[in-house]
Formats: C-alpha cells, sequence, structure tokens
C-alpha cells in the first residue's frame, strides 16, 4: 500500500526515527540541564564576584576621567599663568 508514493512501512520507519530522535535529544538535554556547561566554566557565585569588581573599576575609571579632565583645565589656566609672567618679566628686563 502506498500514499503519495511512499510505502506505508517506510512513513512509520520514518517516524520512529524522527520520533526517537526528538526523544533522545528532550531526554539528553533534561539530564544535563543543572550541570555546567563544560568542566572549566565558572561557577555563578565567582561571575557575580568579577561582576562587582568589574561595576568598582568601572567607577574608579569615571571617577578618574573626571579628575584628569579637571586637572587638564587646571595646567591649562597655569600655562597661561606662567605665560602671561614670563610676558611681564621679559618685557621688564627688555626695559632696562
Amino acid at each position: 500500500m502506498t500514499t503519495n508514493g511512499l510505502a506505508t512501512p517506510g512513513f512509520w520507519t520514518i517516524l520512529t526515527i524522527a520520533a526517537a530522535t526528538c526523544g533522545g535529544l528532550l531526554s539528553l538535554l533534561i539530564s544535563h540541564s543543572a550541570e555546567p556547561k563544560h568542566s572549566e566554566a565558572a561557577h555563578e557565585d565567582d561571575v557575580n564576584v568579577i561582576e562587582v569588581r568589574l561595576e568598582k573599576v568601572v567607577a574608579d575609571v569615571g571617577h578618574n576621567t573626571s579628575l584628569l579632565s579637571e586637572l587638564k583645565y587646571e595646567i591649562g589656566d597655569m600655562r597661561t599663568e606662567q605665560r602671561a609672567d614670563t610676558e611681564s618679566i621679559l618685557s621688564a628686563i627688555r626695559a632696562d
């Protein structure tokens, strides 16, 4: 007996193989779902500690960036003052 060119035993064979494959994959997923992904996988507590440390580093970098921008403006002001003082000293030397 054929159904659209496929014999009934062939149909059931293909269906059985597909069902067995899906069942095997499902059982594999369920049985290994609680295990770490691989033996070198980090534990969740370690990842959380690293995440907290990384957040502290990011905060420190942000703070240091703001300090450096303040220093940049202060150094610019100091250069301007030094330039003005140098000009006044040079004009005093030239006047003598």
